[in-house]
């Protein structure tokens, strides 16, 4: 009897299980949603380096009037940016200037593909290293190392070409951290020694005084860049090694060169 008066409730529990399992069964499960925090939600826009508006000024002159391949490109930091007579100076050699103030060896390296490959340059001429040490580091051999990366790079692409490398000045501004400069000099100098295509031209003595410092007579007002003077030493100095270069650059260098 009591068997008989339960066997009605347990077929409605029964119902009222199957109904909710088979409600459940049809209800999708909540999608799993990123954390806000989420490196893949919230990973901001690296910023453009510094140097990227003249990267681009450069680019956009190319595009309007792109320069004959063969030239002679001077790149490197603001004493080739500011070098305005440079056309002048080495006429009738045809020249193409492809510095940005401010520049380290690392940023010549970062914009290679941008502003030196497209030329194909007969002849470069490489001034770059003085920002890398400013007026407190010390680390000389980075600042080679700068150069050496970018003239192996150079001969990868072009076996024969010839770099020439202006040393990194001796100036009233960052005498303090001369040592560390004429350390990075001396490095790049024996490496030109010793790899055809590689030119050290000794730009730097002939800036000194008598008392073995930086002519003032040579700099702006700031103490750091050359002025019209300079860079008229300079042309003196550089001018016949580079004719040279330029002369030759349809052949292989040869071990003293």
């Amino acid at each position: 009897m009591t068997h008989a008066l339960l066997r009605p409730v347990v077929r409605a529990w029964l119902l009222v299980a199957t109904l909710c399992l088979a409600s459940c069964a049809s209800t999708p499960a909540a999608p799993s949603l990123p954390s806000p925090a989420s490196p893949a939600t919230a990973s901001p826009t690296a910023p453009a380096p510094w140097y990227e508006p003249e990267i681009r000024a450069f680019e956009a002159a190319d595009r309007a009037s792109p320069p004959a391949p063969g030239q002679i490109l001077f790149i490197g930091s603001s004493s080739i940016k500011f070098w305005k007579s440079l056309a002048s100076d080495m006429s009738p050699l045809p020249v193409l200037n492809r510095g940005f103030g401010g520049s380290k060896t690392r940023e010549v390296l970062a914009v290679f593909d941008r502003i030196v490959t497209p030329y194909s340059p007969s002849v470069i001429v490489y001034y770059c290293g003085d920002n890398d040490l400013g007026t407190d580091n010390t680390d000389s051999q980075s600042a080679a190392d700068g150069f050496i990366t970018f003239d192996r790079r150079c001969r990868q692409r072009w076996p024969g070409i010839r770099v020439i490398y202006i040393p990194i000045k001796a100036s009233i501004a960052r005498w303090s951290n001369w040592p560390a400069m004429q350390r990075a000099n001396a490095t790049v100098r024996e490496y030109c020694s010793r790899t055809p295509g590689a030119i050290y031209v000794d730009t730097v003595t002939p800036t000194l005084g008598a008392d073995a410092k930086p002519d003032s007579s040579l700099f702006e007002s700031d103490g750091l860049h050359i002025n019209a003077k300079g860079y008229e030493l300079w042309t003196r100095t550089l001018k016949p090694v580079i004719s040279a270069a330029y002369e030759h650059r349809n052949t292989p260098p040869t071990p003293d060169e």
